[in-house]
């Protein structure tokens, strides 16, 4: 990686931070920490440095580079075509660790503060929605159980058993959620696949957790028409590519103090 490139760390918008892996009050994600993205900005698929998540191709999902080895990204999103849904209820887990080595490997050592995670969304059958749905979206620490029982601690949990969690878990603490849910509209922004439509900020700083710390995202999202949606983890991101239209005063500040900017690490 070219060391002269500048690359985000995170996006604060207005969340509340978790201070600390006891934190009893869930970070409210709320519209302002979901932001539109002009097109192109944030690739997404192969020949990026993204740590998949959710996405729908086979290909993609290692989420592997040098020595870094994340868990399997969960490949059960829409994919388009007469296998398309419109809607998904996915899961993925991992642990704070794999995060922290992710950011590490990408960006300054201590300058990510702020879990965001970015969708790509790929409306473009002959009717597409114009408003697409994002139904859930949580972030629980160390559940007590999780189907399937999926071990990130202990090795690599597989692409087949991300998807068989199908958002059934006991127990842990939640550290972040949609509010208000069940549902936040989101219009389309950019047609296409390969790159984010939009990034959302967590407020989870995974470095105030332990490495081994279990972390199972749930994430509902209903109507699509002919899918290719991912959501991913950037390792590349520009500041200056951020762009809300018009936003109000109170979200001005936000944007404002948003974007911590920090420069790529030589890979």
């Amino acid at each position: 990686m070219n060391n002269s490139l500048r690359t985000t760390a995170a996006i604060i918008a207005c969340a509340t931070v978790i201070s600390n892996a006891s934190s009893a009050q869930a970070a409210a994600i709320t519209d302002s920490d979901i932001v539109a993205i002009a097109s192109g900005v944030t690739g997404s698929g192969n020949g990026t440095i993204d740590l998949r998540l959710f996405t729908y191709s086979g290909s993609e999902i290692q989420n592997t580079s040098g020595l870094f080895n994340g868990d399997n990204g969960n490949n059960s999103l829409p994919q388009g075509g007469g296998a398309d849904v419109n809607l998904f209820n996915h899961s993925y887990v991992t642990t704070a660790g794999k995060l922290k080595s992710y950011y590490n490997l990408n960006f300054t050592l201590g300058s990510v503060n702020n879990l965001t995670l970015f969708l790509d969304l790929n409306e473009t059958g002959s009717s597409p929605q114009l408003t697409n749905t994002l139904s859930r979206l949580d972030v629980i620490l160390n559940p007590t159980t999780i189907q399937g029982n999926p071990n990130p601690v202990n090795g690599d949990v597989t692409s087949s058993m991300q998807s068989g969690i199908q958002q059934v878990y006991t127990g842990g603490t939640l550290l972040a959620n949609l509010n208000p849910q069940p549902a936040r509209n989101l219009p389309v922004n950019n047609q296409g696949a390969g790159f984010a439509d939009y990034a959302i900020a967590t407020g989870v700083n995974v470095f105030n957790l332990n490495d081994s710390d279990v972390l199972l995202f749930n994430i509902s999202m209903a109507k699509l028409n002919n899918g290719a949606e991912e959501i991913f983890l950037s390792g590349t991101y520009s500041p200056t590519d951020v762009s809300v239209p018009e936003p109000s005063a109170m979200a001005i500040a936000g944007i404002g103090a948003m974007l911590l900017a920090a420069r790529r690490r030589k890979q």
